[in-house]
Formats: structure tokens, sequence, C-alpha cells
């Protein structure tokens, strides 16, 4: 049997709703523009040529190469149309052939549609003919970007965090910028082959019952166990519904959380280098960023949740220190001290200042994620009592027998 060509697809071409939409809404602007000619007796050239009505140009030409962009993703990826996923879970595809429905990636006919826009910039709008182009190419390339961490392709989602940032980087022109965006769209190929290979994503498997089914599950055991879920009922009460099972807190990996931590860094230096941030404001961040950041790791842990006994307990026992829980203070002020250090290093940097504040702020992070103790150990060994939510007092009362 003949294969179909990976750049041909006859299902990819816009819907007549869509196009006539558009050339609705254009008509009424050239229209619109006609009438100002007539009614106001000036030249069409100098109307037509004036500022505010090429941005309006520029505007509906660019929105209609951004929504064509995202009825391709939102159309023929699985990951955006869930009845089509349902439907792939339940037939006998596989990654070895093309999706059903369309391919995700460009074809030959998305050409022909930008490239229609492209001619109409040019000699209808006179404004910019790269236009529709850039617009179509951002949307996509940004929303597989997406795509990628919503079915969990981290490697590709990591390389492509590193790239991205790169394109605003004052050096970055002419044909360095043209590798990088070459460098983008290898990834997102390869990203996206190797998604479709881990099909059905695990996002689907929980949210669709269909998945169960294909999986060869029962129809019972999704309704009672999820998989990384322990659901409690809402009527059991405090502490009932404190101390029952609940959602299952998962750790971060070490090799995770050094990627995320240098993502972050790598992001701030580039920033730092397009925006042109004044050096004199660096530490006055750093610590500030440190400081909120431990305040806030810290209520993420104690929330509902506190000290065997008062502080006045503690005095009264001669217990000042209950090492079972107050090892949850540790890593906010390993957090806080390093702020003031990395503040410092960042005050004496000098011409070396992005550097320096790009990895003080990874090691920020860094310590965020990998400082012990996990919540999950903590919550089970850490000697410590649980508060009656506000919202969740129980409404249990003794009656009388």
């Amino acid at each position: 049997m003949k294969r179909a060509l990976p750049f041909h697809s006859p299902n990819v071409w816009p819907p007549a709703p869509l196009v006539t939409l558009f050339f609705i809404i254009y008509a009424m602007v050239v229209g619109g523009l006609g009438l100002m000619e007539l009614r106001m007796g000036i030249a069409s050239e100098v109307l037509s040529d004036s500022q505010e009505f090429k941005k309006i140009h520029q505007v509906i030409l660019g929105a209609a190469a951004v929504v064509y962009a995202l009825y391709r993703l939102v159309r023929f990826h699985p990951a955006c149309n869930r009845p089509y996923a349902a439907w792939l879970m339940l037939s006998p595809w596989t990654s070895a052939r093309p999706l059903p429905l369309g391919p995700v990636h460009p074809v030959w006919q998305d050409a022909v549609v930008i490239g229609l826009l492209t001619a109409m910039a040019q000699w209808l709008a006179h404004v910019d003919p790269t236009l529709p182009v850039v617009a179509f190419g951002l949307t996509w390339l940004v929303g597989m970007t997406i795509i990628m961490a919503i079915t969990r392709t981290w490697p590709a989602f990591l390389a492509l965090g590193f790239l991205w940032p790169a394109l605003i980087l004052p050096g970055v022109t002419g044909w360095p910028g043209m590798m990088i965006i070459v460098g983008l769209i290898l990834i997102i190929l390869l990203g996206h082959r190797r998604s479709l290979q881990s099909f059905p994503w695990p996002f689907l498997s929980n949210a669709n019952p269909l998945a169960a089914v294909a999986s060869g599950r029962s129809g019972q055991n999704v309704e009672i166990r999820i998989e990384g879920v322990e659901v409690a009922p809402s009527y059991l009460g405090w502490p009932n519904l404190v101390l029952s099972p609940k959602i299952r807190d998962r750790s971060i990996a070490d090799s995770t959380s050094f990627c995320l931590s240098a993502l972050a860094g790598w992001w701030l230096y580039c920033v730092i280098e397009c925006s042109e941030m004044d050096s004199s404001t660096g530490p006055g961040l750093v610590f500030v960023f440190a400081f909120v950041a431990a305040l806030l790791r810290l209520a993420l842990y104690c929330s509902n949740v506190g000290p065997p006994f008062s502080v006045l307990g503690r005095l009264a026992s001669g217990q000042l220190i209950q090492p079972g829980f107050d090892q949850v203070f540790l890593t906010p002020l390993a957090v806080i001290l390093t702020g003031i250090a990395g503040g410092m290093v960042v005050k004496h940097s000098g011409s070396w200042y992005a550097s320096a504040t790009s990895c003080v702020f990874a090691s920020l992070w860094l310590l965020l994620f990998i400082g012990g103790p996990t919540r999950q150990s903590w919550i089970l060994t850490g000697r410590l009592r649980f508060r009656t939510p506000a919202n969740q007092a129980n409404s249990q009362r003794l009656r009388r027998i």
C-alpha cells in the first residue's frame, strides 16, 4: 500500500465558518475605509497609508495567523482534543502510523494559507509581509512547547526551556537567532515523536474512564480506586478527615531539582542581560526573594499542623527545641542566610553582576527543592499536632443517649 506523504493532508484546511468570519471582518474594515474616503473626500492613498489603518490591518492578519495555528493544535493534537484521544486509546493506532485525523506538524497546505495572508499583507494592507509567518510560527512553537509539558516529555521541554530565553539576548541576531529557531523546531519535532510513543499519557488515564477500559481494568475499579489518589468522604468531619488517606505527596528528584534550578537561573540571566537591570537593585532583590520563598515553603509545610505544644509549654517543660518538629525551620533558615550571603556576593560582583545574580538565584531554588525534610516524611514522623481548619469544623455533635 502506498504511504501518504508526511507533508500532505487534505484535512488540515481551515474550516469554512472560520474562513467566512475572517473575510467578513476584513471586508468590513476595507469597506469602512472606502466609506470614509467617500465621505471625507480624502485620497485613498493618504488614508490607506496612515499608521492607524496599517495597525488595524496588522492586528487582523496577525490574529488570523494565530487563530489558524491554535486551530491546528487544538483540532489535530490528541492532548488538546479529548474525544480524539479517547478514540485513539480504543483503536489499534500506534505511534508508528500517522495520526488518523491529520498531522500536527506543518504541511504544504499550511504554507498555502499563510502565503495567502502574506500576499494580503503585501499588496492589500501594505504592511510587513512577514507578520503572518512570524505569528503562525511563534504560536505553533509556543503551543507545542506547552504540550511537551502536558504530555510530560520532560527532556524536550527542558531543552526548549533553555533555548527560548536565549532569543532575547542582545547578541542573538542574524544567524545565531536562526540557529536557535532551527534548534527549537528540531527539538519540538523529536519531542512530539517521543510523546506519541508514550501515548496514552497519564493525565488521560486518570481523567478518562475509557483509558481504563483500554487497559483492561474494570469500571468498578475506576470508580473506587484511582492510581496515585486516595479520596476520603467529606462528611467524615475533623479530625477524621485530616487523618484519612489523601493524595500522596511526591518529592522532586534531585536531578529534576538541579535542572529546574539551572533553568530558573538561566532565565534570570537572560532577563538581566536583555533589560540591562541596574546592579544596585540586585542584592535587595535576592534577599527579598529568599525571605519570601522561605516563608512560603514554611507556610506550605505547616498548613493545618502545629507544634506538639506552645512556646509556654516548651518553657515550662524545659524542652525549648523539639527536633521532630523544628527540623522544618532548617531549610527556610538556610535559604535566608544564603540570600544574605548571596546579596553580598552580588553587591561586589562588578562586571559579573548578571552571572553572579543568576548563580545565587539558582542556588536558592536548589536549596528550596532539595532541602529536607520532605513534607511526607515530616508529616509522618515530625511529632506534630493537627489543627482544626477554619472552614472544616467538625459538624458532628454528641447526642444524648
